[in-house]
């Protein structure tokens, strides 16, 4: 634990906010069982206790970095050549089978690409329900959706879809997905929708969501408005990832966060108030790359510079368990986060400690926050973004109290 007196920031859920939760939503948690119940109680109490346990408790398994869009606000575009693949059969079935010897319940089949350019993408889906999973979800821009691929999603048991749709206006879509189309992906999310209703199922769960943006985040009640009648679950996430100049740097987001402040004295004032960091990413969850490289978290610069260790010369569990992880767990559970040259720069801790310091201003000693989307008083935590939207928009009209939770996806 953090040591000097260190107030330490640990919230289980990341810069992430829930707009909306529909009926079947509610149902299908229920639905869900003791297993997942006790499996979302861990995601908060790993962090509460900087517990990393046996194994991670979500596995995100980058199955292509392929794409085809070319996003402003997304690293993809930036990969050499060599850092472009889909995950072989193999390795991905490795990863699956380590994760049901240690009863893992979530997988995020998702990275830097769009998997639905994957053919056997359904085939991955079906192996992990199949294997013990009870939530197997992927994100998707949508655009390669049809109806023949929406019946084989639905037939292998996926529990969720992710639709990736970050505005609800045409023209600041377009302008930001680059090469995507917004009728067509609004006509996708419906047949999606349309095809699981006519087979009269309720899963899997459809969430529409945006990155919020300085040109975006006037737009989250109309995005709301939008998607309320066909999703399931509605959330936005700020815009984390700036300009990373590590080695020079590869890339620089195009777009702009909707929280305009000087990180660097974010950072500056929390080691002064001696407000320390532990990353929730080190308790919870690994990425897998598509060639077998393991790394903590979905900062780009991660990708060279926080390997883990590789799934061609160790376990999964191994790599868990092993030195590196150690290292940087340790580090972060000591306060001193920001040693560390990626840890130092990243946005989730800085967004973290802001959101504190801004507490701290109103009140002298408040009690800590944590953000859950299944805290029975969704009123109790407030998300960043929200609270930005609420000041930037008064009057905003929310279809429900705005409150901060992260699912590892």
């Amino acid at each position: 634990m953090a040591s000097g007196g260190e107030q330490q920031v640990t919230s289980p859920y990341y810069a992430y906010g829930i707009l909306y939760l529909s009926p079947n939503f509610h149902q299908w948690e229920q639905s869900k069982g003791p297993r997942y119940r006790a499996y979302r109680r861990a995601w908060v109490e790993r962090m509460t206790r900087l517990d990393h346990g046996d194994f991670p408790l979500n596995l995100n398994l980058e199955v292509t970095t392929r794409c085809n869009l070319a996003c402003t606000f997304c690293s993809q575009p930036s990969l050499t050549k060599e850092q472009l693949g889909n995950m072989p059969w193999k390795l991905y079935t490795q990863v699956i089978d380590e994760g049901e010897r240690f009863h893992v319940a979530a997988a995020n089949l998702n990275g830097l690409g769009e998997p639905l350019l994957l053919r056997q993408l359904p085939k991955m889906i079906a192996y992990a329900k199949q294997h013990g999973l009870i939530d197997v979800m992927f994100h998707t821009n949508g655009t390669l959706m049809t109806e023949a691929i929406a019946r084989a999603l639905i037939d292998t048991g996926l529990d969720r879809i992710i639709f990736s749709v970050d505005s609800p206006d045409k023209a600041t879509y377009e302008a930001m997905r680059l090469r995507s189309n917004w009728e067509l992906v609004v006509r996708n999310v419906r047949l999606f929708a349309a095809v699981r209703n006519q087979l009269g199922r309720s899963v899997p769960i459809i969430r529409t969501t945006m990155v919020v943006t300085d040109r975006t985040v006037h737009q989250v009640g109309d995005f709301v408005q939008r998607w309320k009648p066909i999703a399931d679950q509605i959330t936005l996430q700020d815009l984390t990832w700036r300009t990373k100049l590590l080695e020079n740097g590869q890339w620089a987001n195009r777009e702009q966060s909707a929280i305009s402040v000087d990180m660097d004295q974010v950072r500056a004032e929390a080691i002064r108030r001696k407000l320390s960091f532990a990353c929730p990413y080190l308790y919870q969850s690994t990425y897998a790359f598509w060639n077998g490289d393991v790394i903590p978290c979905s900062n780009p610069d991660a990708r060279k510079h926080m390997i883990m260790g590789r799934l061609d010369q160790q376990s999964l569990q191994e790599i868990w368990q092993g030195k590196t992880y150690r290292e940087l767990r340790a580090l972060h559970a000591s306060g001193r986060w920001y040693e560390h040259p990626i840890c130092r720069h990243c946005e989730i801790p800085l967004i973290e400690l802001y959101k504190t310091l801004e507490q701290q201003r109103e009140a002298p000693s408040p009690a800590p926050v944590v953000a859950s989307e299944l805290a029975p008083d969704r009123s109790a935590a407030v998300d960043l973004v929200m609270q930005y939207l609420e000041q930037s928009t008064p009057g905003a009209q929310n279809p429900q109290s705005p409150h901060g939770g992260h699912h590892p996806q």
